[in-house]
């Protein structure tokens, strides 16, 4: 039964063209391309900055957060933000080579390995400005962050 798995995959590899070294050559090109775009996007930054500021604008405007609570997500998108530049310029000065499998795979786990460290140190933020809120404003914050998570989740994949 094995045997035939193997032998299936072999022939619809062989028959879509996967493994040739045009195969290789496109899939450089399309994770490269990924990465040429963020490299060279330096505008995006900016836009970023700004959402960012929108999104606490009205995250404060909803919450009627004190100013200790302000201070505290200032606090905290401040440190997301250099975390994620710094990934940004690590990624782009050390652009990796995407055109194996094996290679795509390695960039994938250290791009999650890095976004774990960065979460390590983004949490305790995150709990200190989250448990800084009462009970109104941590059931409006939820709100926010599941309708922000929808709308990120379809606007990147909807």
């Amino acid at each position: 039964m094995r045997l035939m798995t193997c032998a299936a995959l072999a022939l619809a590899l062989a028959i879509g063209g996967v493994g040739t070294a045009s195969a290789a050559e496109d899939a450089q090109k399309d994770h490269g391309g990924w990465l040429e775009r963020v490299c060279a996007n330096n505008g995006d930054a900016s836009r970023s900055a700004e959402r960012i500021q929108r999104r606490a604008d009205r995250l404060a405007e909803k919450l009627k957060l004190t100013d200790a609570q302000k201070a505290a997500y200032k606090d905290l998108t401040d440190t997301r933000a250099k975390l994620r530049a710094d990934r940004k310029a690590e990624l782009c000065a050390n652009k990796p080579d995407l055109s194996t499998l094996e290679a795509r795979l390695a960039f994938r786990q250290a791009r999650l390995e890095a976004r774990l460290a960065d979460l390590k140190v983004e949490a305790p933020k995150l709990l200190a400005f989250y448990n800084s809120l009462d009970d109104r404003q941590k059931a409006a914050f939820d709100e926010l962050r599941a309708r922000w998570r929808h709308h990120d989740w379809r606007g990147r994949h909807g």
